[in-house]
């Protein structure tokens, strides 16, 4: 039985160092590679806004990765309000993690005064693209929180 282990453990360095981004034994690490630190949103009156993401990126793989593309997905009150990706360039080194803060555009075609006295309900889903030579492997994130809005959408703002 010890013989049979040595040589699945031999066969396994053998083969998965030319796999770039291969995580062995963890097949949910870049499930958990991204974690969002902090995150703000605002409309302004004049329809634009931004989506302010601090997100902390940690690479699973003993291979050095480039951060390539951040995407993302904002719902309010249940609702989908914008999507949007952003191109970076970032290094990270094998088994390393990097801060990522990513301010995304927002606008809207009309924005109303929120007046409900109760945060809003605000969740975020997205994902970071990071690329091992020409493998690329997508680590996905979501938050969900409450915050204090000023202005949204219409159709947000109800008491």
């Amino acid at each position: 039985m010890r013989t049979r282990r040595a040589l699945l453990a031999l066969l396994a360095s053998v083969a998965l160092p030319g796999c770039l981004g291969a995580v062995p034994l963890t097949p949910r690490a870049y499930d958990e590679a991204v974690r969002v630190e902090a995150l703000a949103v605002d409309f302004r009156q004049d329809t634009s806004g931004v989506l302010d993401l601090d997100l902390s990126v940690t690479n699973p793989s003993s291979d050095a990765a480039s951060l390539t593309s951040v995407d993302f997905e904002l719902w309010v009150e249940g609702r989908r309000v914008a999507t949007g990706a952003q191109l970076v360039d970032a290094a990270l080194p094998p088994r390393g993690h990097v801060p990522l803060r990513v301010l995304f555009p927002l606008a809207a075609e009309r924005v109303v005064p929120v007046t409900a006295s109760h945060p809003l309900e605000v969740r975020v889903r997205g994902g970071v693209v990071l690329r091992f030579g020409g493998t690329e492997r997508r680590a996905p994130f979501r938050v969900q929180g409450s915050r204090k809005l000023t202005f949204v959408p219409p159709g947000l703002a109800d008491d």
